[in-house]
């Protein structure tokens, strides 16, 4: 029975209790006091700048949904869709 429990258990829920308890007294503690764009180098941060702070991901999924809305078919498209 306790080994069904374990396999049904994820992440930390499956980790031992010393390692629960170690996690737990680093209570998300950072080895940096800088997280994300802060951390970057100067270039980096000109350059997330420039593209209006998009991720790749959103950029890529902007760009498709410009492809895909209507307002950008051409009226030939329309009537072959209708």
């Amino acid at each position: 029975m306790a080994e069904q429990d374990a396999a049904k258990k994820r992440g930390l829920a499956s980790a031992s209790n010393e390692t629960r308890e170690r996690v737990a007294k680093a209570g998300g503690e950072a080895p940096h006091q800088k997280r994300g764009l802060q951390a970057a180098d100067s270039d980096t941060r000109r350059a997330v700048a420039r593209k209006g702070g998009l991720a790749r991901g959103e950029q890529r999924r902007k760009a498709r949904q410009d492809r895909e809305s209507p307002q950008n078919e051409t009226p030939s498209e329309a009537t072959q869709t209708s």
